[in-house]
């Protein structure tokens, strides 16, 4: 049936896409730029989806959030996509 098709490729997108929680380092370029300004999306296609900060979460930060050493960045995006924003983010 339709559904049943629907459903397997949604199944099969899902299987392709993994969630992340990255630790802003002090030595990558990250702390003190916002999100707008670290282009992560475009330049990584991974999505970051909060920012854990001490004992606060902000869920969707906005592109104005401006990012610092210690946050942890949750993000979903592909392993590669991922693996790049690891790269942008810890390094």
């Amino acid at each position: 049936s339709q559904v049943s098709e629907t459903v397997a490729a949604v199944q099969q997108q899902l299987e392709v896409l993994a969630i992340e929680s990255i630790e802003i380092t002090a030595s990558s370029a990250a702390p003190g730029t916002t999100i707008r300004e670290g282009e992560y999306r475009t330049r990584t296609g991974a999505s970051i989806v909060a920012v854990i900060r001490g004992d606060d979460s902000v869920p969707a930060p906005a592109p104005e959030f401006t990012l610092a050493a210690g946050d942890v960045v949750v993000a979903v995006g592909t392993v590669a996509g991922l693996a790049g924003l690891r790269k942008l983010l810890a390094s």
